[in-house]
């Protein structure tokens, strides 16, 4: 059976980012058990989660979120790296059901109780805005934090391949965005999203050509979005969306480097 998380009501949650702003993250003690005040379960649907489990995932997350530099320094590169490991294990040891981790409240949780010092070191703040309330609050899931990388793992997540999660660095975090931000067209299809990935990875590089593999990425999800419209891609086989994918990928090659 899944587990059920917290959920942060919305009043709570806006007073949680409204002491962020002001006071900066306030995240648990040291073996401190973090606090359900303010949180409710799902009445049904799983098992839920204790407060001692709550401090082991926190503290496995603060280990990973050491080794890449938290809380002092950040490279592109370390973020990069952790956000793969923290999506392993976000997808892999949660045992989240889709349908409570579409719980936005869950994720405000996550977000300003048990880790706002890991997402603030991730996400720092902006010098006129201060912390951005996406990366904190749920409201949109793709800009979450946490939230986003448990989106990214589940999407391309292989069951029974050698590895499981491979494809989780085969995109860098603009082009996974340029994929997540067409959900209702594209990313509504995981094995789509999983050709897409797939055959972005396995083209040749074109880092110094044009047009640039980022390029025909961008404009081949335009293509594979207009064909969503009247293509049942969820009655495709993966080798007839790889073809859709490959054909998507030429047409796109071939407009953008101005060939007939």
């Amino acid at each position: 059976m899944s587990r059920l998380y917290p959920r942060l009501l919305p009043g709570a949650a806006a007073e949680r980012f409204h002491a962020l702003q002001q006071h900066g993250p306030q995240p648990p003690r040291q073996g401190e058990q973090p606090s359900l005040a303010m949180a409710v379960f799902a009445a049904t649907g799983g098992t839920r989660t204790t407060p001692d489990e709550l401090l082991g995932i926190r503290v496995t997350i603060l280990r990973s979120a050491t080794t890449h530099g938290f809380p002092h320094s950040r490279s592109r590169a370390a973020a990069t790296q952790f956000d793969i490991e923290l999506a392993t294990y976000l997808h892999a040891s949660l045992d989240l059901a889709p349908g409570e981790a579409a719980q936005r409240q869950i994720w405000s949780y996550l977000g300003l109780v048990l880790l706002p010092d890991v997402c603030a070191w991730r996400f720092p703040p902006n010098e006129q805005r201060g912390y951005l309330d996406d990366r904190f609050l749920g409201a949109d899931l793709t800009r979450h934090t946490l939230a986003r990388l448990w989106l990214r793992a589940h999407l391309l997540h292989e069951p029974g391949s050698p590895a499981p999660y491979g494809l989780l660095d085969a995109l860098g975090e603009a082009d996974i965005d340029q994929v997540l931000a067409r959900r209702v067209d594209v990313a509504a299809t995981p094995a789509l999203v999983r050709e897409i990935v797939r055959a972005h990875r396995d083209a040749p590089s074109t880092a110094d050509a044009k047009p640039t593999s980022r390029d025909i990425l961008r404009d081949s999800l335009k293509r594979l979005m207009r064909l969503s419209a009247f293509t049942n891609l969820d009655g495709l086989t993966r080798a007839e969306l790889a073809d859709l994918v490959a054909e998507a990928r030429n047409h796109s090659r071939r407009a953008l480097a101005g060939e007939p």
